[in-house]
């Protein structure tokens, strides 16, 4: 239910929803945590009306999460920085390179054909099929294309 009025098309509808939901959980829900956690939820609506004035963002952080996730593993893993804070910055700038070139899992590839890699859904184009080849292509042009005369990829 709490899903239903997060992906109402308006805050006047999500609202309402809201509603509803908090008087279906008084008269419904007997577990006192459950009560409080969603009762909590309808006390922040004035938080989440803001996300409808910008229809084409995303209702959740999920995708954000899922990369800060992972780069707090792989931070973890190495034992987070050490030396100055210029290689500090050396060795994000490089995670996040290998992870916008490395290519999908199967499952993504095979649900949404012609995904690549978070690269190429930002270019819609690749210079080679080797992911490895395309982010060394990518870097030693400091990422830019050279134009070359009748390339159906240069719009």
């Amino acid at each position: 239910m709490l899903w239903a009025a997060y992906k109402q098309p308006n805050k006047t509808r999500f609202q309402k929803q809201l509603r509803q939901l908090r008087k279906w959980t008084k008269e419904n829900v007997n577990s006192p945590h459950l009560r409080m956690k969603v009762f909590k939820v309808c006390r922040k609506a004035s938080k989440f009306k803001v996300a409808y004035a910008f229809p084409e963002a995303s209702r959740t952080s999920n995708e954000v999460d899922r990369l800060m996730n992972h780069q707090n593993r792989q931070l973890y893993a190495m034992q987070y920085f050490h030396g100055t804070l210029d290689s500090a910055r050396q060795s994000m700038r490089a995670m996040a390179l290998v992870w916008n070139f490395h290519p999908y899992g199967t499952k993504t590839r095979d649900e949404a054909k012609g995904r690549i890699s978070p690269v190429h859904d930002l270019n819609g184009f690749r210079y080679h099929d080797n992911w490895l080849q395309n982010l060394s292509i990518s870097m030693s042009m400091n990422g830019r294309r050279q134009v070359v005369s009748g390339d159906p990829r240069i719009r």
